[in-house]
């Protein structure tokens, strides 16, 4: 999500917030009764992950770069098989002391009917945290405050319920000294508690709703489905927010798999088609207006499969890859506020099937249009409205096309199956080696030494040699094991080499390392390549390719960070690169030069050449 669409906390904010309270009257009493008290433990939120997006969203919110997990363990927890306590620890705005006293409470926020981000209400961090502990506490500082807490202890505040005064003494915020285990980042974590401006920490102290839930209260399985579940409700703010699980970055989960940077893109190398969708504007009743975005693609049918060559060959008993369980999960409409994913809904006008899970389409709308969709306090469920389930069916300009959106990508499903088993290879291949790869070979003399390949990257490089060959032996009919000895020696033989491909809102070029060769993948699919690359003199493509060859042989070269910086990178390149050419060079323009080369050809010597 973009900088500029988040409403990041400010002091004078809060500040102003506490004392229009004060002058009410109010204080600090809340009704802490036993009934009121269980009822909000019993919110229902769906599991721990949707419970915990809620204290993200704040740390989001208040502006923080950086949210940490943090799982803790009492001194006698030998094993840590089972957390003792859990932390979210963010770099964000934090609170002034006042101020973490009304945060606790129900209701207590400053940015109530706020339709500029995620929270509105004020129930998400109470609710949040009661879901999973009797017990917590939230720590905050500014850059003008130090460290304050307020320790909520659902059984002492029923004990006080009524009495005002008390209730006020026990939310009181204090001076306090962190935990040392918060401040202690692991892993990847090297967010410091101890050394930020500013920023805040809910700690929750007493798991023991999370110990009653057998598929979540140990900490292996824990931090397993928060990454997964956070990769996915946070895939638009992802790496630009980071977010940590016990020292592991969250990454981006996209049920829809066309975010290069996500989670098993590249499981295999068949990757997802996206599909033309539409943006459409609705006023609402206060006469403000607020658009919804539709994003799609269809998941070809051997997308789940681990071995895409088995596809109609194999038809029983070939094994799935790490996408299903995802595509499954997400079967129906993907909804999402802001960028921010709250709920799968069935479509009113059919039923979503099995066969469905291969066609995904994703809804995000403004905050402002949140009269449209009923969006629950806890923030994981969504109800549309009649009037807006008929924008969304409607086919005019002011409509999402829904209805025809889902019955052209259930036909183009089937038409990829019958695709499937006659699909020939794309790939450039030739006797003689282009004149960009004997340049590069020519130039490799003068690269200097570079580090040698990592464990990592040899076996992605083998991986993807044995799919390449899987894929040619699938369309040849050539035994695979056959296929993969000559293409072994063939990489081997040429290292470099240039192959043309579709890749759905994909990056103008991507680099491959297979076996032994580097290979340049350049996208059809990207304006680079019609208007630019196809326009260009041979030479000049030459020239082109060598430079890009240049930039995707440092990319299969580096690891870690560096490399989830190129692949990020070259999508925010590949999308500024696809802007401007749709501004440079207008799509009529490529259309009409195509017609008068054509014309001019047929003219001269009789016949159309294509």
């Amino acid at each position: 999500m973009p900088d500029n669409v988040m409403t990041i906390d400010n002091v004078e904010r809060q500040q102003r917030y506490v004392e229009q309270q004060e002058q009410k009257g109010q204080g600090l009493g809340i009704v802490f009764a036993d009934a009121f008290l269980r009822g909000m433990r019993d919110i229902g939120y769906k599991n721990p992950a949707w419970a915990l997006a809620e204290q993200v969203d704040n740390a989001v919110q208040a502006g923080a770069n950086t949210v940490a997990i943090r799982i803790g363990y009492k001194p006698g927890n030998k094993t840590q098989v089972k957390p003792d306590m859990i932390a979210v620890c963010d770099n964000g705005n934090g609170m002034i002391p006042k101020m973490i006293s009304y945060a606790v409470r129900w209701g207590g926020t400053d940015r109530e009917g706020d339709r500029t981000g995620f929270g509105r209400y004020g129930y998400g961090l109470p609710s949040s945290a009661v879901a999973l502990a009797k017990r917590y506490t939230v720590f905050a500082k500014t850059k003008d405050t130090d460290w304050h807490a307020v320790t909520v202890d659902i059984d002492q505040l029923a004990q006080v319920a009524g009495d005002v005064d008390k209730t006020a003494e026990l939310l009181t915020a204090r001076p306090a000294t962190l935990p040392l285990w918060v401040t202690r980042s692991t892993g990847d974590d090297k967010l410091d508690m101890t050394s930020v401006p500013s920023g805040a920490i809910i700690l929750l102290e007493d798991l023991d709703r999370l110990d009653q839930l057998g598929g979540w209260k140990k900490t292996e399985t824990l931090r397993t489905k928060l990454l997964q579940h956070f990769g996915a409700i946070y895939r638009h703010l992802i790496p630009e927010r980071r977010i940590f699980v016990d020292g592991v970055p969250t990454q981006v989960v996209d049920p829809l798999f066309l975010m290069e940077h996500g989670r098993f893109f590249d499981e295999t190398r068949v990757h997802a088609e996206k599909v033309e969708t539409r943006t459409f504007e609705v006023t609402t009743s206060r006469k403000t207006t607020g658009k919804v975005t539709l994003r799609a693609a269809v998941l070809p049918p051997h997308f789940q499969l681990a071995d895409p060559s088995e596809y109609g060959v194999k038809e029983k008993g070939s094994k799935t890859n790490n996408r299903l369980d995802i595509m499954k999960a997400y079967n129906g409409l993907l909804v999402c506020r802001e960028g921010r994913h709250i709920d799968t809904i069935s479509p009113r006008f059919t039923k979503f099937q099995n066969y469905d899970a291969n066609i995904k389409i994703e809804i995000n709308f403004d905050p402002e249009l949140d009269e449209f969709f009923g969006l629950t306090t806890a923030k994981q469920q969504i109800v549309i409205t009649e009037e807006m389930w008929e924008k969304l069916q409607h086919s005019g300009k002011d409509g999402g096309a829904l209805v025809a959106l889902v019955k052209s990508m259930r036909a183009r499903f089937e038409e990829l199956q019958i695709e499937l088993k006659a699909k020939a290879q794309n790939v450039v291949t030739g006797d003689a080696p282009r004149p960009s790869v004997l340049a590069m070979e020519e130039s490799e003399k003068f690269k200097g030494t570079v580090q040698e390949p990592t464990p990592a990257q040899q076996e992605a490089a083998t991986k993807n040699l044995e799919e390449f060959a899987a894929s040619k032996a699938e369309t040849t009919g050539q035994p695979k094991e056959q296929v993969l000895k000559e293409l072994a020696h063939e990489t081997t033989k040429r290292r470099w080499e240039v192959e043309f491909l579709p890749i759905p809102e994909g990056p103008f070029y991507r680099p491959l390392a297979l076996g032994e060769q580097k290979r340049l993948v350049i996208n059809t699919d990207h304006p680079f390549f019609a208007k630019i690359f196809e326009r260009a003199t041979l030479d000049v493509r030459a020239a082109l390719e060598v430079l890009l060859f240049v930039v995707a042989e440092r990319e299969l070269e580096v690891s870690n960070d560096a490399a989830t910086f190129y692949k990020a990178e070259r999508q925010r390149w590949s999308e500024r690169l696809r802007h401007a050419l749709d501004t440079l060079v207008a799509d009529e323009t490529i259309v009409n030069t195509a017609s008068m080369i054509a014309e001019a050809m047929h003219n001269a010597d009789g016949v159309t050449i294509s």
